[in-house]
Parts: structure tokens; C-alpha cells; sequence
């Protein structure tokens, strides 16, 4: 799920950014060590790499590391979610879920930068990298054993 997430974020952004930035979820880090050491889990880091892209984690109990992000996700999921239909299947819903996460980066104002999100998204995406095949994570143990 998680690398389907990062293929369908990507299709949606246009490309890939030069990083991530991610909290020590335990899908993509086995341990956390001392300041930014980090154990990163064999099939996350070989996604990374498929991607080409820098995973960066936040400190750990550095909640101002991500608490703007986590606001802005509180405040979309109330501007795209009010109002939702309903749907007969997933595809559907997530073909209208994509729409909306669309019209909504259109009308909402970056708050750092001039412009809408839109906007700025624009501007950034002619710097992303171009997105690969998706990555299926499948046999990525057995090539790492070999």
C-alpha cells in the first residue's frame, strides 16, 4: 500500500522530488538510533532508490518537525472530504477524490509563498523527476540476498 501511495502521489505531482520527508513509521524504518541515525527497511530504501529520491526522517519527539504538515492534512481532509457522495466502487471514489484534491490545491492559498498551492506546485514541477515504471516491491529480499 505504501509504495502504491508513493506511485499514485507521484503520477498526481508529475514526477519525483530530489526527497521525502517522513516520520519513523515502522514501514519504513526498523530502528531509530541516535540523532539521524536511521535503520531504514531493506524494501522502503530499495523503492527510494527505484524512485531515485532522498528519504529524510524527523528527529524523533520533534513534533514542530511535523506538526505543519499534519495541520495542513487536518485542514484538507475537512475542505475535500465535506460534502463527499457516495460511490459504487473504489476507482470511482478515488478517481473523484484525486479531482477534488485538484480543485482544492486551485482555491487554497499557499500561506508562505504568493499564489495558491497550484501555483507553486506548478513552479516545483519543473524541477521534479521524471516518474519510472511503479515500483511492485516483489523479490526485492531474494535480489538483496543473492
Amino acid at each position: 500500500m505504501l509504495f502504491d501511495a508513493h506511485w499514485h502521489g507521484f503520477r498526481v505531482f508529475g514526477g519525483v522530488p530530489a526527497r521525502g520527508i517522513y516520520d519513523n513509521m515502522k514501514t519504513a524504518v526498523d530502528r531509530v538510533g541516535r540523532g539521524k541515525e536511521r535503520q531504514v527497511n531493506i524494501r522502503f530504501l530499495a523503492m527510494a532508490n527505484h524512485y531515485v529520491f532522498e528519504p529524510e526522517f524527523c528527529n524523533p519527539a520533534a513534533g514542530w518537525e511535523k506538526g505543519q504538515v499534519e495541520k495542513n492534512v487536518q485542514d484538507s481532509r475537512h475542505q475535500v472530504l465535506q460534502g463527499m457522495p457516495g460511490f459504487s466502487d473504489l476507482a470511482t471514489m478515488n478517481a473523484w477524490l484525486e479531482q477534488r484534491c485538484l480543485e482544492v490545491w486551485q482555491e487554497t492559498p499557499h500561506g508562505t509563498l504568493p499564489g495558491t498551492i497550484q501555483d507553486v506546485w506548478a513552479e516545483e514541477r519543473a524541477v521534479l523527476m521524471p516518474l519510472p515504471p511503479a515500483f511492485d516491491g516483489l523479490g526485492v529480499s531474494e535480489i538483496l540476498c543473492i
